[in-house]
């Protein structure tokens, strides 16, 4: 009796080890067969770059129209005082005087001279016009700037208009041409040299001028 008992009692223990072997093995498998997911994010930012190129062309020729469209004010009112400092002091003027022979004048005060109409026959010279004159009409003009913007071409037509002309007649007009070369000195466009060339001349009897100040001549009869 006691043997069966003894052989019952090393069952239980036994089935009680094997048990426990495989709980912990069950445990074992878990785990090893867990699995762990993690997610990647990439981000990616993109940058664009925008280059603006500004070149100061554009405003230093609208600049040098200012000085020019000046030195045409200075000439229409007879200012000779305006027209003094627009100039270099060495400056240079060629102009008709005389009829149709061409000279030179050299110095500040030689061209106010020849504006004056000191140095002609005529006053103004080959203008036909006493100052001031009545106003400055169809002006058309171009500009071409140095590379480094230091310099200044402007080549220009207008037509002085004015009445008093130099054989009595009511008005007078003279068309004009102009070539003035600018050189910039501290911040300042001055007229290096300038040339005059007369291209056109006639009487009105009446003028009248369109709103992008174009002269309208009714020419004088007979």
């Amino acid at each position: 009796m006691n043997a069966r008992i003894a052989l019952l009692a090393l069952f239980v223990a036994l089935t009680v080890v094997l048990a426990s072997t495989t709980v912990y093995e069950s445990g074992i498998r878990t785990t090893l067969t867990s699995t762990s997911t993690a997610t990647s994010v990439s981000t990616t930012t993109s940058t664009t770059t925008q280059t603006t190129t500004v070149t100061a062309t554009l405003d230093v020729a609208k600049t040098l129209a200012g000085v020019y469209l000046s030195h045409v004010a200075a000439i229409e009112s007879g200012n000779m005082t305006a027209l003094a400092v627009q100039y270099e002091t060495n400056a240079t003027l060629y102009a008709p005087q005389n009829g149709n022979r061409g000279n030179f004048f050299d110095g500040v005060a030689n061209i106010t001279g020849f504006y004056r109409g000191e140095l002609s026959d005529q006053c103004p010279p080959c203008f036909g016009v006493d100052f001031p004159f009545a106003g400055v009409a169809n002006d058309t003009y171009s500009i071409t700037m140095s590379s480094d913007l230091n310099a200044g071409n402007v080549t220009s037509q207008l037509l002085l208009y004015g009445t008093g002309g130099p054989y009595g007649q009511s008005t007078f007009t003279n068309g004009e041409r102009f070539a003035i070369s600018y050189v910039l000195q501290d911040d300042r466009w001055l007229i290096s040299t300038e040339s005059l060339a007369q291209i056109s001349g006639g009487y009105c009897q009446f003028v009248s001028l369109t709103p992008d100040g174009v002269l309208i001549c009714t020419p004088t009869s007979g």
